[in-house]
């Protein structure tokens, strides 16, 4: 049963590293952002300090600004007396709103800058005078630094358009508020200086070019007219118009008509043709009621019913019933000669229909021709004509605005009216210290994340439970919190609440055990209730029988394996069990360490048959089920010993003197030592160290312990930090009075000095 077990187990395991590749989740969820915020907590405070300090240097350093608005309607809809310039813009296309926007543009342009800088001598003002700080201004201004000055002003003025109306407002910002005031009303005076100025020119110019015109189209309209009559006279045209009608159309139109009209009776009579041709009385009938045909059907139908009911009375041989029947025969061959008249009468009648349809076709293309040939010289003459008018209407529309231009170039309104002038501001409108610093802060905000988002792209470690069991498809079967061994340990509380200081367990040379060993020190607290669950599941991973021989692992070294395991033998002797806690990592094994016994005799002297039974110890005086089988010296060939008959008999003896054998083994990807063990064991877990164990690593011990066919039940999660767990922290009530401190840094053991007692 134990090895079909295995075989199951070792298809999951194929399964899960074939899928590997592919694990985690695509989605990023709110929990997920939470354990963001918790990992990466002091780089996004630095973005956001980074932020908020930024923006408060920038507010105390910047220089007060003061905004200065006035405003204006702009009516371009505003009769003037002199329709020119909306003639211009109507040809062109323009919309109204298409006309306000391009006048705001216009209050924005160099030309309108440039006259507001020199009327107010704006280049003797800051900022604009620090243009001049290295030259100083002399009376003259150089290109670079006039586009410097347009630049500065640019900047300072903002030119809004107040959504569905016809009002704008005009903004300047300076330091010094009257500059701001005398700015805002001034580009107002610019702009209508500019467009009366602009007006006036644009009418004296349209005159000018009038003048100049008028008499070259006073020819070309006497030129058009002459042109137009002669060729009325070359060609003969009368009544060619849309009131008249020449005879040629006059005969298109009849022709039409009747050629439309034959084409249908074609269409009629072809339709009874073709009817007739299927000689089914029925169909003539329908189409040719009042004929002979009609009585000859009544009649044949008669006939029938006489024939039906003589036949059934009397039989096929009644003499009337004979008598009927030669009736009915000829009834029916008067029927045949009847569809045979009717078919060579519809034949005919189509023929005629035909003929007519083709004779009324040959009569409409010839008139056709004659109206092509008349239309030409009726198109030219349209043209001619339409030259004509167009030449003389355009004559006097011309003269007509060359007067008025004349007598009202100068009395030309602006399209623009000042609602509100600028007043003098008295708040500045920047720097606004309250928006910029949140702005600060929340761009350092969205720096922080995005560089927690960049680091947590690049960091490959597996932190917990969820990503090791998506990433690897594993059961975490346990996680044990990360806590700190150093310093003194807290008071922890009895079942009845009551604070006492617990007393320190010693080994049987009177020295005090490992502080790591958790599970014995301060079995109340959530590390030991954590190896507890781990007990619980090995327990439960096996339907048939409990395993004994159970195998920790790691795929690297300080992933804390021996930690967990030497607090996993705690667990099961308290059981209680007798537990044996064999420590083959035989390079560097820490077990003697942690035991705080002697490295003398262990695990390379039992197998070597230097030592006996006398090698197994007993350390804890809480715990005399409890042996512990150390490393022993340093062996010069551990792979050997691991993979020895022996190791695999006293194995086999083991279990049977022991409720549980523990292993605590090398790393599998640092040395192939554990691969030798794990065909002789009931059970492998694979140590993950939060924050340390990579994901390639997991996928590579994985697969070296498939190849070597260990039974892998399980990964034990070490060193977590309980706030990254979600559902850690779906109730607070979760502690049941577990003390709080252990997940405040990375401990368990690692970094412990290896110091062998010399023999």
């Amino acid at each position: 049963m134990m090895q079909t077990l295995d075989a199951q187990t070792q298809s999951a395991n194929v399964e899960a590293l074939e899928h590997g590749q592919t694990g985690g989740r695509a989605s990023f969820s709110i929990g997920d952002l939470r354990k963001l915020f918790l990992k990466r907590k002091w780089i996004i405070l630095a973005c956001v300090l980074a932020g908020v300090g930024i923006t408060l240097y920038d507010v105390e350093t910047a220089v007060p600004q003061y905004d200065a608005v006035a405003s204006v309607s702009i009516d371009l809809n505003k009769s003037t007396g002199v329709e020119l310039t909306n003639l211009r813009s109507s040809a062109a296309g323009i919309g109204s709103q298409d006309q306000i926007e391009t006048q705001l543009h216009i209050m924005q342009s160099k030309t309108i800058a440039w006259n507001v800088i020199q009327a107010l001598q704006l280049y003797r003002k800051p900022p604009y005078s620090s243009v001049f700080k290295k030259t100083g201004y002399h009376g003259t201004i150089t290109p670079a630094q006039k586009l410097a000055l347009l630049n500065i002003f640019k900047g300072s003025t903002q030119v809004i358009l107040v959504p569905n109306t016809e009002l704008a407002k005009i903004h300047f910002e300076n330091q010094d508020p009257k500059v701001a005031q005398a700015a805002a009303n001034e580009i107002v005076a610019a702009y209508q200086n500019w467009t009366l100025r602009a007006h006036y020119e644009t009418m004296t110019r349209i005159s000018n070019w009038l003048s100049q015109q008028i008499v070259s189209l006073r020819e070309s309209v006497n030129e058009a007219q002459n042109d137009l009559v002669q060729y009325q006279r070359a060609h003969n045209i009368l009544n060619v118009g849309q009131q008249g009608a020449s005879l040629i159309d006059s005969d298109l139109e009849t022709i039409n008509n009747q050629l439309a009209e034959a084409e249908a009776d074609r269409i009629v009579k072809e339709a009874r043709y073709k009817m007739a041709l299927t000689r089914n009385p029925d169909l003539l009938v329908s189409v040719a009621p009042n004929t002979v045909l009609t009585s000859l059907r009544s009649q044949e139908a008669q006939l029938l019913v006489q024939q039906a009911t003589l036949q059934s009375q009397f039989g096929p041989r009644y003499p009337r019933l004979e008598q009927v029947q030669r009736q009915l025969k000829q009834v029916r061959s008067d029927i045949n000669k009847e569809i045979t008249n009717l078919t060579q009468r519809f034949k005919t009648e189509y023929d005629a229909a035909v003929q007519t349809q083709n004779m009324l076709q040959a009569r409409l293309d010839k008139v056709k021709q004659q109206a092509f040939t008349q239309n030409a010289s009726a198109a030219q003459f349209e043209i001619l004509k339409h030259k004509a008018e167009t030449s003389s209407e355009l004559y006097d529309a011309l003269q007509l605005r060359l007067e008025e231009a004349g007598i009202t170039a100068g009395l030309n309104s602006n399209s623009m009216e000042v609602v509100d002038k600028a007043n003098l501001p008295v708040i500045p409108v920047s720097p606004q210290k309250k928006r910029t610093v949140i702005f600060g802060f929340l761009g350092g905000l969205i720096a922080g994340i995005a560089v927690s988002l960049l680091l947590e792209s690049l960091d490959d470690t597996l932190r917990t439970s969820e990503e090791v069991e998506s990433i690897g498809h594993l059961p975490a079967l346990a996680i044990v919190p990360k806590f700190t061994v150093g310093g003194k340990r807290r008071v922890t509380y009895s079942a009845y609440g009551a604070d006492k200081r617990s007393k320190e367990p010693q080994n049987e040379d009177g020295l005090q055990i490992s502080r790591d060993l958790l599970t014995l020190l301060e079995p109340q607290s959530i590390v030991a209730e954590g190896f507890r669950t781990l007990r619980s599941s090995i327990l439960l991973s096996s339907v048939d029988r409990e395993p004994k021989a159970i195998l920790l692992t790691s795929g690297l070294a300080a992933e804390g394996k021996s930690t967990c395991a030497a607090n996993l033998a705690i667990s099961f002797a308290q059981r209680p069990a007798r537990v044996l806690l064999v420590d083959t990592d035989l390079r560097k094994g820490t077990q003697h360490l942690k035991f705080r016994i002697s490295n003398r005799v262990g695990l390379t002297t039992y197998l070597s048959r230097e030592s006996g039974e006398e090698s197994i110890v007993f350390p804890v005086k809480e715990l005399p089920n409890l042996g512990i089988l150390p490393r022993g010296p340093v062996a010069p060939n551990p792979g050997e010993m691991l993979a020895s008959k022996t190791l695999a008999e006293t194995i086999a003896k083991w279990r049977q003197e022991w409720d549980f054998i523990i292993f605590d083994t090398s790393p599998v990807l640092a040395v192939a030592d554990t691969l030798n063990l794990v065909q002789h064991m009931d059970g492998t877990l694979i140590v993950v160290r939060s924050g340390v164990t990579r994901k390639k690593a997991l996928y590579r011990t994985q697969e070296l312990l498939r190849r070597a066919y260990a039974r892998i039940i399980g990964s034990v999660v070490n060193g977590v930090d309980m706030r990254l767990e979600n559902y850690y922290t779906y109730s607070r009530g979760y502690s049941y009075g577990y003390r709080r401190g252990y997940e405040s840094a990375y401990g368990a053991g690692y970094g412990v000095e290896d110091t062998d007692e010399k023999s």
